[in-house]
């Protein structure tokens, strides 16, 4: 799925990289199989080589997959600048008034040219309580847009509802979409 929402995001941003090896930084991951799966998928969509950093609250779960760092995403991202930084489906671990630092965060790190992708689930950005259903924080998208204009940073929001074939139930996370910081 991650693949094929990379692949929407660099189509329709006609995105291709300024170096010849890619620094990604990964913001927050669940699990070590992701780690080199992102580098893997990154590597696929871009044709070229990526070096890939993967930053968490903690890295314990993550049983020293390389390129992983403890590493706080509400405050300023270490060693800048990146091509990419990538969030997929982050915000909503994090509480909402820390959501817009991790959005500057993403964004001060890029170097020209680069882009900072957030995605997200439909219910991440719809949900109108602090809360949602499971537990975790909204992320009140026109919020964020908002002070994105204000503070001059170029974006793009795209939306989506992804079909997988042979699957007869609407599956979580398969409808959102993603919210993108461009850096002149």
């Amino acid at each position: 799925m991650k693949e094929e929402e990379l692949r929407k995001i660099f189509s329709e941003l006609s995105y291709k990289p300024t170096s010849s090896k890619v620094r990604v930084a990964v913001l927050g991951c669940a699990d070590r199989r992701f780690v080199k799966g992102h580098k893997d998928i990154f590597e696929k969509l871009l044709s070229n080589p990526v070096v890939l950093t993967t930053f968490d609250i903690t890295t314990d779960h993550l049983q020293d997959a390389e390129g992983a760092v403890q590493h706080d995403i509400t405050e300023p991202l270490p060693n800048p600048p990146y091509d990419i930084t990538f969030g997929h489906v982050v915000l909503k671990f994090i509480e909402t008034e820390k959501q817009w630092a991790v959005l500057k965060n993403s964004y001060n790190a890029l170097c020209a040219g680069g882009i900072a992708i957030h995605v997200f689930d439909e219910e991440d950005v719809t949900t109108d309580s602090v809360r949602q259903t499971d537990g975790y924080f909204s992320v009140p998208m026109e919020k964020w847009k908002k002070l994105l204009t204000e503070n001059k940073i170029k974006f793009h929001e795209m939306r989506w509802s992804i079909t997988l074939e042979n699957i007869p139930i609407p599956i979580r996370g398969l409808q959102g979409g993603v919210l993108v910081l461009i850096k002149d």
